[in-house]
């Protein structure tokens, strides 16, 4: 450490004065002496300790409010008479808008970008298990289809822009660190060079909108939607001697039809929200939703709007098959 200096002095007048004459140069100046700065260090050592338990306070009340929600969600999930009343959640409301921009504040990113990222999800969740407006089943699971992805993408949307004006309305250009990997670092500019986002944040952004997208691609395969349809190989079965034999294949035909729809719906309404807010995360989930469709996913692509023609294009490339990539082992080698 360098030696503080035993006397601090400061002038008295401001630069923007107008003097006419050289007679304000020798005007009397305010002296701090060693005692006085030893005081204003011990203060502003005070102060950084009560910033410091004050962030610690707020992302703990933060995370445990969210523990909390998340277990409630869990809870009125489970009741099975849940169902016959109206339910609003409490993840809805923006109830921590004032502890997260305390904690942007009080430079404590990491903290605020983790507990935003966790009540929205819970929000995200919320979204994925709404209620449905009619039973997904046959072309009803179409409208079902496109009651999640418009609730679930919209709201990802907000989240995304409320997580970047969280860090954007934050007056944090005091520090010059410029690190990519922390959220301490600035290397989205806006506004003319006036508002900076921490680019470690919009990585955190990124990342976390990935990890949320492939949550919904697996409620989207599950049995709520495409896993109740029949997408498997075509063939014959007997149910009863009145029905007589149903063809599997005009079965498998009428699924692949709606699986087509359901998945439109998807991409029409990622596209529409977050394409606009320069976030398109289409092409990802087209490559989350491919294992989804059970090896029927080039009859799928056929079947879609020429909008997503693009994105689906590597259903339709057959992959190698198994026996011509796999080298043979040493015994069948042997044997020859």
């Amino acid at each position: 450490e360098q030696p503080t200096p035993h006397v601090v002095t400061t002038p008295t007048q401001l630069g923007s004065r107008n003097t006419g004459t050289n007679s304000n140069t020798h005007d009397t100046q305010k002296k701090l002496h060693k005692k006085q700065q030893a005081l204003l260090q011990r203060t502003n050592i005070q102060l950084d300790a009560l910033m410091d338990r004050m962030s610690k306070r707020l992302a703990e009340n933060l995370r445990r409010k969210n523990e909390a929600l998340k277990a409630s969600a869990k809870r009125e999930r489970a009741d099975p008479l849940s169902n016959l009343a109206p339910l609003v959640s409490p993840v809805c409301l923006n109830d921590d808008a004032v502890a997260l921009h305390l904690l942007v504040k009080l430079g404590r990113y990491q903290e605020a970008a983790t507990a935003y990222a966790a009540r929205r999800s819970l929000l995200l969740s919320e979204c994925l298990h709404e209620r449905p407006i009619s039973s997904p089943v046959g072309m009803d699971a179409v409208i079902y289809a496109a009651q999640i992805s418009s609730s679930f993408f919209s709201s990802l949307a907000i989240a995304v822009e409320g997580f970047l004006d969280l860090f954007i309305d934050s007056n944090t250009d005091n520090s010059g660190n410029d690190d990519d990997t922390s959220l301490n670092s600035r290397s989205l500019t806006l506004g003319g060079g006036e508002k900076r986002i921490p680019s470690g944040a919009l990585s955190a952004i990124v990342l976390w909108c990935d990890s949320e997208l492939a949550k919904f691609t697996n409620v989207f395969g599950s049995s709520r939607l495409l896993g109740s349809l029949s997408l498997c190989p075509p063939g014959m079965r007997r149910e009863s001697k009145e029905s007589g034999k149903v063809s599997l294949a005009k079965e498998r035909e009428h699924s692949i039809e709606v699986a087509a729809k359901c998945v439109n719906q998807a991409f029409a309404f990622a596209s529409e929200n977050l394409d606009s807010i320069g976030l398109p995360l289409t092409p990802k989930l087209a490559e989350n939703m491919r294992p989804k469709l059970k090896g029927c996913e080039s009859e799928v692509a056929a079947l879609m709007d020429m909008r997503w023609k693009a994105h689906a294009f590597e259903w339709t490339i057959e992959l190698p098959s198994r026996s011509s990539t796999t080298p043979r082992s040493l015994a069948d080698n042997r044997r020859v």
